[in-house]
């Protein structure tokens, strides 16, 4: 029955990491419309969450914004965008 019991809540715990982890994630607007000037037409509605944290640091920092062609390659590396 322990056993039982045990399987039971590892099952719940690992379903419930699993959806913490893809949760989906939004940008603020302002960061979607930097995104857009730079990378016309990227698809931002699935970002992971990993993207997301890059990108808010990115956006962070305004080095990372001194050149416009700089910046448009460093959010199509983290978007995946070829």
């Amino acid at each position: 029955m322990k056993r039982i019991v045990l399987a039971a809540a590892l099952v719940a715990a690992s379903t419930v990491g699993t959806l913490a982890q893809t949760a989906p994630v939004a940008l603020s607007s302002s960061i979607q419309s930097q995104i857009m000037l730079l990378v016309p037409g990227a698809d931002l509605s699935n970002l992971t969450n990993s993207q997301y944290a890059q990108l808010v640091t990115f956006f962070g920092d305004s080095e990372n914004l001194r050149t416009r062609s700089g910046a448009a390659q460093q959010v199509s590396v983290i978007l995946g965008v070829q």
